[in-house]
């Protein structure tokens, strides 16, 4: 089967291979990806950004095999590595990763992976489909888990699908900034999949790594993911518009009220759960159980749906503070300073902030701090094997001067947004700022 894709071109499949993924593709569940932004908001900053999860997977599932040939793995091992790329983000909610800052009471967080087993459980397929028979491999796979015996290229796989290298970051770096309409992420792909190898003799081996030939290409894909999340992801404009999404949303969920004023459906009922996790009523697992048939159905839609409802209220039907939230997000209105904090605003933070508000009478979505990170090298949680003739595999420290003054450090990006109907010199003062 061939499809054709902005990124990767003709997408080539072979028969025995779709035989797998069709079954899989073809379920509402996954076709719902259709309806999930790959990048959640970052489309109100940068326009065109308006790809979604269904297209990153199938780049995902076709890197995958791409990785798997190249290592020469078994034929059903290449099945289950593609299988495994392809679903790995089943899970994403509406607006992808900033929609799991809602899913948080006092003490836990649900990721979109922890929705993966539910859904895992619900794919209607007959019990000889590689994924019903491997299912719980499948899992251990998307969470990157190396538990094999030595000698088993199920390790491989797991790097295949979850690692510092993988089809996953490999996709989303091209199509991402192919769509925001910026170079950072343009990575040379070609080069990197012709250099992988296979790298023995280590805990869990066979692991994934590089030809010492392919140094400087994974040099710039790991400088071109830090690049894009601090350009891209971690944009100031992009993390106020996710602070402000989710300050609507814990509006709505914090309030038994307000969720009673929706009509009956899928969006009330996971909201009333989600106020009872928020609220420690219910567990994490109690929640993901009850709440999973609801939110195997969310959108964005659903989502945005409720702020038009909101930011179009004429009737005095939702409070005022809510109304302007969602006219900030459903207008995209510019009405912030936005002032980029660094190492001399070290003490200014969310207690910060929340002194402020209380002191002059503010509301929370007034002022805010916006934060994001990004660690450019993971050296000791995930490291990346060069293997060169002749010597022993070695970590990309050993080789690149740039990762090793970057590896294990996280860069953290922080600002303050401050509404222009505040009085902004007062406020700055308030926060040291002058």
């Amino acid at each position: 089967m061939l499809i054709n894709d902005a990124i990767h071109g003709v997408m080539k499949f072979d028969d025995g291979l779709m035989a797998h993924l069709r079954p899989i593709i073809d379920q509402p569940i996954f076709q719902r990806l259709r309806h999930v932004k790959q990048v959640g908001l970052v489309d109100l900053v940068f326009p065109s950004a308006t790809h979604t999860r269904f297209n990153h997977s199938l780049g995902c599932a076709y890197l995958a095999s791409r990785f798997a040939k190249a290592l020469e793995l078994k034929e059903e091992t290449q099945h289950l590595a593609v299988i495994s790329a392809l679903i790995h983000d089943i899970g994403h909610g509406p607006f992808s990763h900033a929609f799991e800052k809602l899913l948080c009471s006092q003490s836990e967080q649900v990721r979109h992976e922890d929705w993966s087993h539910e859904f895992l459980e619900d794919f209607d397929l007959p019990d000889t489909h590689l994924l019903k028979v491997h299912q719980e491999m499948v899992k251990n796979f998307i969470k990157g888990e190396h538990i094999y015996s030595k000698d088993s290229d199920a390790n491989l796989v797991a790097d295949i699908v979850s690692s510092q290298l993988d089809a996953d970051r490999l996709d989303y770096l091209l199509r991402d900034s192919h769509f925001c309409g910026v170079s950072f992420g343009e990575i040379d792909a070609q080069w990197i999949l012709k250099k992988l190898v296979r790298i023995e003799g280590l805990k869990n081996s066979p692991r994934l790594g590089i030809d010492f030939k392919g140094v400087n290409s994974v040099e710039h894909y790991l400088l071109a993911r830090r690049l894009m999340t601090r350009g891209i992801y971690n944009h100031s404009l992009v993390l106020l518009y996710e602070a402000l999404l989710i300050i609507f949303l814990e509006k709505v969920v914090d309030h038994l009220g307000m969720i009673e004023k929706l009509p009956q459906g899928i969006l009330k009922d996971f909201l009333e759960d989600c106020h009872g996790f928020r609220k420690n009523i219910l567990s994490k697992n109690d929640f993901i159980y009850r709440a999973y048939p609801s939110y195997r159905k969310l959108v964005d839609y659903d989502m945005w749906s409720l702020i038009r409802e909101v930011a179009s209220d004429a009737a005095g039907k939702w409070p005022r503070d809510l109304i302007d939230v969602a006219l900030l997000l459903y207008t995209r209105q510019k009405v912030y300073k936005i002032v980029r904090l660094n190492q001399r605003h070290k003490d200014v933070d969310d207690k910060t902030a929340q002194k402020v508000i209380k002191k002059y009478g503010l509301s929370n979505w007034q002022l805010i701090v916006l934060k994001g990170s990004v660690a450019t090298y993971q050296d000791v949680k995930s490291p990346l094997y060069i293997k060169e003739q002749g010597r022993e595999v070695s970590d990309l420290t050993k080789h690149s001067h740039i990762m090793h003054y970057l590896g294990g450090q996280e860069e953290q990006y922080r600002y303050l947004a401050i509404h222009h109907d505040l009085n902004t010199p007062e406020i700055l003062r308030e926060f040291g700022l002058e």
